[in-house]
């Protein structure tokens, strides 16, 4: 199977769980609880997946090394994914924290030339030059507020918590591409993280979960589409990493994956009844611009 289609693949089923993941913050589940639990069913079915090949990983020469780098790559998944989904939930359209998310293509692509030799032409700083201009127009607003306003609630904006996930998911990403350069494969890689990142968010959540199953009713909502949820997200992580490790340069891999963002952006429309105007739209198609000319 040739490399750009994981990449499109991966893009379908991300698309899916982004918006199994708004649906369920219109519904007022908080991003911590939704994590919480699509990563334990996740973990469920990458350890089901992996049953037959556990053995082969604890016996690799590799392993100690590999848990160095998964640990790495866990740290800021747990970051990203954080800043990523809370992103999701409060945005105008689920689509735009995509957009944002998409810029560490460029840094990914650039660390790749650094770091694995990979590929690079310096006709696609137009892409770059797109990619920026797109960004500027998600997120600039033109709004009154005070400069102590401002800074009060930085930290909350869905912008800055999308460019936290796109900076924590470059790391990642580069991380991911190490283990895979050491022969280990996407479901392996994938089962380390994802019980990584559930442990973290046990942790996290530990004084809320008994809360989480208390209300049966919203658990009858809240069970099967965070199961969905995390079928799409397994599914797509399989075939990010797989997308990652035989890509000419992973940031030419993250760039067809991420265009996810403009099909969540439209879908989320009618779906969800999230909001697009005029100029958000052009961000979006100028990051999808910039986003195919650093492919082709």
């Amino acid at each position: 199977m040739l490399w750009y289609l994981y990449s499109i693949s991966a893009s379908l089923l991300f698309t899916g769980m982004v918006l199994c993941t708004r649906y369920l913050g219109n519904k007022g589940f908080s991003a911590k609880q939704i994590l919480l639990f699509l990563l334990g069913f996740a973990f469920l079915e990458l350890l089901i997946i992996n049953t037959g090949t556990l053995s082969n990983i604890w016996q690799s020469e590799q392993f100690p090394w590999f848990l160095v780098i998964i640990t790495i790559a866990g740290i800021f998944a747990v970051i990203g994914n954080w800043a990523d989904f809370t992103a999701v939930i409060k945005a105008p359209n689920p689509g735009f924290v995509g957009a944002i998310k998409t810029s560490n293509v460029l840094l990914i692509t650039f660390a790749a030339v650094l770091i694995f030799g990979s590929s690079f032409s310096f006709i696609k700083l137009l892409g770059v030059l797109l990619i920026i201009a797109g960004l500027i127009a998600l997120i600039v607003e033109k709004k009154n507020t005070s400069v102590q306003q401002a800074k009060k609630s930085f930290l909350k904006r869905w912008e800055v918590l999308a460019v936290i996930g796109a900076l924590s998911f470059t790391v990642m990403v580069l991380e991911v591409k190490k283990a895979s350069q050491m022969g280990f494969s996407s479901s392996q890689i994938n089962l380390f993280l994802f019980a990584f990142n559930f442990l973290a968010f046990v942790l996290l959540c530990r004084k809320e979960i008994k809360n989480y199953f208390r209300d049966k009713l919203k658990l009858k909502v809240f069970l099967p589409i965070v199961f969905l949820a995390a079928t799409f997200s397994v599914m797509a992580n399989i075939f990010n990493v797989k997308g990652i490790a035989m890509a000419p340069n992973p940031g030419y891999h993250e760039s067809i994956k991420n265009t996810q963002f403009l099909l969540t952006t439209l879908l989320s429309v009618p779906l969800l009844g999230a909001g697009l105007t005029k100029k958000k739209l052009l961000g979006v198609v100028m990051v999808l611009g910039g986003v195919i000319i650093l492919v082709i």
